[in-house]
């Protein structure tokens, strides 16, 4: 496990397809434009950090799996953070999601957040959505309040935002690219394969000699 991240953001590419495709574009696909994972995969993932905190972002679909793959990992449910995103989809041309949860999870003990935010933050974000997944800067800066001098990583990052270290398959990361690639292993096995497992085990092992 990587235990320099008390604190963990992660946004995974959950396994889901565009809703709401019109007839008058017959060529849209209903693929994203980005791989998915599915539960076993996320769950690999989220498993290599020992944080203390954990905001994870997911949807409706996905609501109680992304917490019950929390829980199984050993954190606990403080809140579920709701983004209103003031716009949104309509699957089957009904009503319009226009929502997202960020699930603020933890390890007893919780660790504290900042003496001056205690009851600051209201339970839900508004913030108009801009691009299709991206995330709301509200969401970061909340982060960053109640936890400013602990060490964070973003999962599944997009971009780099200063202060925070960052893995995905779309930035430079601060840690293995291969662990993306690690995790794609459990489509065909119950574990990652021994060699994968192993590869990434000594780059831990070297991190930690390296702090010695």
């Amino acid at each position: 496990m990587l235990k320099d991240y008390p604190l963990v953001y992660a946004d995974p590419c959950w396994n889901q397809k565009k809703g709401g495709l019109r007839e008058v574009r017959p060529k849209q696909d209903r693929k994203l434009d980005y791989p998915t994972l599915n539960l076993k995969e996320i769950k690999f993932i989220l498993s290599q950090f020992d944080s203390k905190i954990l905001f994870l972002w997911t949807i409706d679909k996905y609501l109680f799996d992304a917490q019950k793959i929390a829980e199984d990992l050993g954190y606990k449910l403080h809140a579920r953070i709701i983004w209103d995103k003031e716009n949104g989809v309509a699957p089957a041309f009904t009503i319009r999601f226009s929502k997202e949860y960020l699930l603020w999870m933890y390890k007893p003990p919780m660790l504290k957040i900042a003496k001056e935010m205690r009851g600051k933050f209201r339970d839900v974000l508004r913030e108009k959505s801009t691009k299709h997944s991206k995330k709301p800067i509200c969401a970061y800066e909340l982060i960053e309040k109640l936890y400013p001098d602990c060490k964070k990583i973003e999962l599944f990052a997009r971009c780099r935002r200063q202060g925070w270290d960052v893995w995905g398959n779309e930035v430079e990361s601060d840690i293995p690219q291969d662990l993306f690639k690690y995790s794609l292993d459990l489509r065909t096995h119950d574990n990652p394969i021994p060699e994968a497992r192993k590869e990434f085990q000594d780059w831990q092992n070297e991190q930690e000699a390296n702090r010695c």
